[in-house]
């Protein structure tokens, strides 16, 4: 695979502004959608003029979604045209992202959540269980979508529960730190080597120190974040055998959390000697909340994000370096850190017009859409083979068709936890892992406090 090599006018010819969101406080900022949006403060719009459709029907689908970052223009786009083809009125409802885990629930209970609604795995599977959303696979036996078969089968997988269908992917992510954006500009200066596909974790570390001037302010590298669960698996599965899951973070039955194992001690001794040393950064160092902020005004050397940081990247950096990608680095023993995470729609169980919301459903789930949320909305695609190969896609963000070959391998699983409590378990975890890389607490003294704390909630049932 090749090294990409991008500058503002390269990148840009064609291409409508939008912008990169701070991963780490797991929102997304705000971009210029394509379409018309839904007015500010959960107020609804129709996805279409009611002119350009056929003779209107007595049903009306309610369809929940964040505005941030493009996500809400796919829906809107093919919204309108399900409406122009039907005269089923689609209307889109704005949540924050940041409150689409809670207004869910609070919606279900009340009455008032929308027909089509909006997922991450953070809260995808307990939402489930608590039967917010309609299972799905009757549907898929009897009506399944035209273009099924095309979903990347490790995508479905990771998206049921039980071996249980109930949503279709809508932005799939192989992993949270999966592209290492680098500074060319700033590394060619220093006539230092540029990153390689294939490079390894110690390349990297290696390249990051001789980087980074401390002295300075410039840091060698940076990563979206390694406090949550799901971002610091993806890092951690690149140790360890490419053949064994004993660099996961939480055992495969999700029972367990296994940061007190000798191989997680390798590993954060290899991140907090570079924390220490200041050629990786500590909160205190960030602009904006997060690394990407020293990336983009160039205090940094490499930055490992989603990959819809190379689409922002160039956007916010404009023609002030010019920057590459490459996949994050393998580990000693040449694994490959990967872990699927993503969003999804899903049916409102309670719905008073379930047929209709799986014929829209079906087409939010299209090889169609998927190319759709790349080229208007400037994401990532959903779990289309299709959607990740197509040309315009792969011109559109080099990455996306470097990414695809992990997923025709099959990327593995979102941490979750058996009895679905993710949101619980990593919010202990982010709080206990911080006083390590803030360097108030040593491996030694903290990893147990860790699995401690984080165990206890794997241990409580499922909620009902």
């Amino acid at each position: 695979m090749q090294r990409m090599n991008m500058t503002r006018r390269k990148f840009l010819q064609g291409v409508a502004v939008t912008s990169f969101g701070v991963v780490g406080a797991q929102l997304m900022a705000a971009c210029t959608a394509p379409v018309t949006a839904p007015t500010t403060g959960g107020a609804a719009t129709p996805a279409t003029d009611s002119s350009a459709a056929p003779a209107a029907t007595d049903v009306t689908l309610r369809v929940q979604n964040p505005p941030e970052a493009g996500q809400a223009v796919m829906p809107t786009i093919l919204g309108e045209r399900f409406q122009a083809d039907t005269g089923i009125q689609v209307v889109i409802e704005e949540t924050i992202y940041g409150e689409v885990e809670t207004k869910t629930q609070t919606g279900f209970i009340s009455g008032t959540l929308q027909d089509i609604v909006y997922g991450h795995h953070r809260w995808l599977f307990i939402n489930f269980v608590k039967g917010i959303y309609m299972e799905i696979d009757d549907l898929l036996a009897s009506d399944p979508p035209a273009d099924y078969d095309d979903i990347y089968p490790s995508i479905m997988a990771g998206n049921s529960l039980d071996g249980k269908n109930f949503s279709f992917p809508g932005v799939v992510h192989p992993g949270s730190n999966i592209s290492v954006n680098f500074n060319k500009t700033m590394l060619e200066e220093k006539g230092l080597p540029l990153p390689q596909a294939g490079w390894t974790m110690n390349d990297w570390a290696e390249l990051a120190r001789a980087a980074a001037e401390p002295e300075n302010g410039i840091f060698g590298l940076g990563f979206s974040s390694m406090s949550t669960i799901h971002y610091y698996n993806n890092v951690s599965r690149s140790w360890g055998s490419p053949d064994s899951t004993e660099s996961w973070v939480m055992n495969a039955e999700g029972t367990e959390i296994l940061y007190d194992r000798p191989i997680h001690e390798e590993i954060t001794a290899w991140y907090t000697d570079l924390l220490e040393s200041r050629v990786a950064p500590r909160a205190a160092d960030y602009i904006q909340g997060s690394t990407e902020g020293l990336f983009v005004a160039g205090l940094q050397a490499t930055q490992a994000t989603e990959l819809h940081g190379t689409v922002a990247f160039p956007l916010q950096i404009g023609d002030a370096f010019e920057i590459g990608a490459v996949l994050l680095p393998v580990g000693p023993e040449g694994r490959q850190g990967t872990g699927y995470e993503g969003n999804q729609h899903m049916i409102n169980s309670n719905t008073t017009h379930p047929e209709e919301a799986w014929e829209l459903l079906k087409l939010y789930g299209s090889g169609e859409a998927g190319v759709i949320m790349v080229l208007e909305g400037h994401l990532q695609p959903n779990g289309h083979r299709s959607a990740w190969t197509h040309p315009d896609v792969v011109a559109f963000n080099y990455m996306l068709g470097v990414a695809a070959d992990l997923l025709d391998a099959g990327i593995e699983p979102f941490p979750m936890p058996a009895n679905t409590r993710y949101t619980e378990a990593n919010n202990a975890f982010i709080n206990e892992i911080n006083l390590i890389w803030e360097g108030e607490k040593s491996y030694a003294e903290h990893a147990p406090v860790i699995v401690e704390k984080v165990n206890e909630i794997l241990a409580q049932p499922r909620p009902e």
